[in-house]
């Protein structure tokens, strides 16, 4: 298996002390963050930690934001987002308490203000220091977009703590956070980050794209932490088709184009073996250190063996039509990955790939090493799979897995710019059906029919997000601007069978919600503040989100 560069590999080695080893008598020497701040390397290693807690928050947990949409449910008998499934979601659940996805973002904003208070005051090359501070930026900036959709209003902190009084501050609007912090941030980073291919830092073309999405986001729809349901200024319509034009005009990335033995050109960026690929625009690495790596591998296994897509018990043999003659069980993946089933492709998700869409390799049943070796398992998320780990290949453990995480591409460049452009502009111009055609081609697909009407390509273009980046957290978001969660999380197909190559009908989703699917509920837009946070800060004024 190839071993990744590794960012902040000091920073999380450091960190992952337990808490006994502060509980001596004699407590270690404690350097504040006023007198850790002396060299360049002081501040690259800051900001490299200000990375790190990203890694921490999707290596897991943040699988949460896409819940029981109509791409993502939970086994049978449910996992660790059993709220999300039954919508009684609370302040108090473990997602929130236990789990971390609201104050995990608050560590890495708190580190990347640190480097923003201490950083400009040492002696260092000036091109160097405007670069950690415009990673820092965007990385704050990339914190507070995801509170602010996920959790809506937040208080605004920009710059280090040093008093009690730091902390005592209000929640401010989300509209707010985007004017004063977070679009100012990433237009900064545009200009200061470093050019050229990501290789794990994010560079200036990372922040354009970033920059790009946000105004796509603001141009939607989106519920306030007051209840309000709102749509955003028209005008971002036109600034998101701008940016994300910059990226695919002037970056120097590119869509991947060709595969590689089983996996197909667009599989390529989860590749172990071709980390940060030209498309990549921001991808995570994990290190192999023994519960510093990504989880993910572990916990998105629906079953133990394949049985259920492949056939009703494990002493069936699925595959004699083609040679070969070994069971279900004897086709288990030699790694013995648990069937945790915390997140499960649907059969919804499923039914929207076209014939002959290549995409639909993101949906592992089945891993070819040759023509006579095969494995089988129930569906399942392939950019979610570290392969070595599930063929348990010499030195992979399911903690310290090293499958990269790829959270945006410039695939995402092309489908924001063709979005946005016909949003803007009233119908959709050449350079859009250009940018669907070529993530289509890169598919096995056809052009999109062309002289369709704003709202056909509007539709095309949504349904395109849909296949192309399902297992990449983008899938509510997407369906809030766009005024459609009620709508597709509605009735959808939980049902394996024949239509989805199923040997026999069955299902693995979370019962409470197979039995009863509720429509959306309003107040869930939102996740609430966890609980232990709003009782902290009864004092600075806190309200509750509408609805909990």
């Amino acid at each position: 298996m190839n071993i990744k560069v590794k960012i902040g590999l000091l920073l999380i080695m450091t960190m992952s002390i337990s808490c006994d080893e502060y509980l001596v008598e004699e407590p270690p020497t404690f350097i504040s963050a006023s007198n850790y701040f002396k060299t360049a390397g002081d501040a690259r290693t800051a900001v490299d930690g200000v990375y790190q807690q990203m890694n921490e928050v999707y290596s897991r947990f943040w699988c949460a934001i896409d819940a029981y949409t109509d791409d993502q449910v939970s086994r049978n008998a449910g996992g660790f987002y059993n709220s999300l499934g039954t919508h009684t979601v609370s302040p108090s659940d473990q997602i929130f308490e236990q789990f971390l996805i609201y104050s995990r973002w608050w560590i890495g904003i708190a580190r990347a203000n640190n480097v923003l208070t201490y950083v400009p005051d040492i002696d260092m090359d000036e091109g160097e220091k405007n670069i950690v501070l415009a990673e820092a930026r965007a990385l704050r900036a990339l914190y507070y977009y995801q509170l602010v959709r996920a959790f809506g209003d937040q208080p605004l902190m920009l710059d280090a703590v040093s008093t009690d009084a730091d902390f005592k501050k209000p929640r401010t609007s989300a509209e707010t956070i985007y004017d004063e912090i977070i679009i100012p941030d990433l237009q900064f980073a545009e200009v200061y980050c470093r050019d050229g291919l990501h290789d794990g830092h994010i560079t200036k073309w990372t922040a354009k794209l970033l920059l790009s999405e946000v105004y796509l986001t603001r141009a939607g729809h989106r519920r306030t932490s007051q209840g309000d349901f709102i749509q955003g200024d028209p005008i971002n319509w036109a600034l998101a088709r701008d940016k994300a034009k910059e990226v695919i005009d002037d970056s120097p990335h590119s869509l991947n184009l060709v595969g590689s033995g089983s996996t197909p050109a667009f599989g390529m960026a989860w590749d172990d073996n071709n980390p940060f690929t030209p498309e990549s625009m921001l991808e995570l690495s994990y290190v192999q250190v023994f519960g510093q790596g990504n989880w993910l591998s572990r916990e998105s296994n629906g079953a133990t063996f394949g049985t259920g897509y492949w056939g009703a018990n494990p002493n069936i043999t699925p595959l004699v039509d083609e040679g070969n003659n070994a069971d279900i069980r004897s086709m288990r993946f030699p790694g013995f990955p648990p069937g945790i089933g915390a997140q499960l492709p649907t059969p919804d998700l499923y039914d929207a790939f076209e014939d002959e869409d290549e995409r639909l390799w993101s949906i592992m049943t089945r891993y070819d090493v040759s023509a006579t070796e095969t494995y089988l398992c129930q569906p399942t998320f392939r950019k979610f799979i570290d392969i070595a780990y599930y063929l348990g290949e010499e030195g992979t453990n399911f903690q310290y897995t090293n499958s990269n995480i790829v959270l945006y591409r410039y695939a995402d460049a092309l489908l924001i710019y063709a979005e946005a452009q016909n949003e803007a502009d009233g119908a959709p111009n050449a350079d859009a059906y250009a940018a669907v055609n070529a993530i289509r081609n890169r598919a096995g697909l056809a052009d999109l029919t062309s002289g369709l009407s704003q709202n056909e390509f509007r539709e095309a273009v949504w349904q395109e997000r849909r296949v192309e980046f399902n297992a990449e957290f983008k899938r509510k978001f997407d369906l809030i601007r766009t005024n459609r969660l009620v709508q597709e999380t509605t009735n959808i197909n939980l049902d394996w069978t024949a239509e989805q190559g199923s040997a026999i009908n069955y299902r693995n989703c979370y019962t409470p919600f197979y039995n009863d699917r509720p429509a959306w509920p309003d107040n869930e837009w939102l996740f609430p503040i966890p609980q232990s946070e709003m009782d902290l800060n009864i004092e600075n004024g806190w309200i509750q989100n509408e609805g909990y």
